[in-house]
């Protein structure tokens, strides 16, 4: 029950989409990056269960915006 997948790369001022499912944008800038965090955040993978409520993105226009994002996983390969 994902409506959004993605394989990104991501350098200092912008995500590429790669591979992606159930979005237009061929990327964004590496301010509203859920992946620049999940790189940030290490190794392992990063989990945002309620996008609304962590301080980190409740203001992303990712999650304010026509995307409504609530959910994340994501891990750097």
């Amino acid at each position: 029950q994902a409506p959004i997948a993605l394989v990104t790369l991501v350098d200092l001022e912008r995500q590429w989409f790669k591979s992606c499912f159930g979005l237009d944008e061929t990327g964004t800038a590496t301010g509203i990056s859920f992946c620049a965090h999940a790189i940030a955040a290490g190794d392992g993978p990063m989990v945002v269960t309620d996008a609304t409520a962590d301080p980190r993105f409740k203001n992303n226009p990712l999650v304010t915006g026509e995307h409504h994002v609530r959910f994340y996983a994501g891990a750097p390969m």
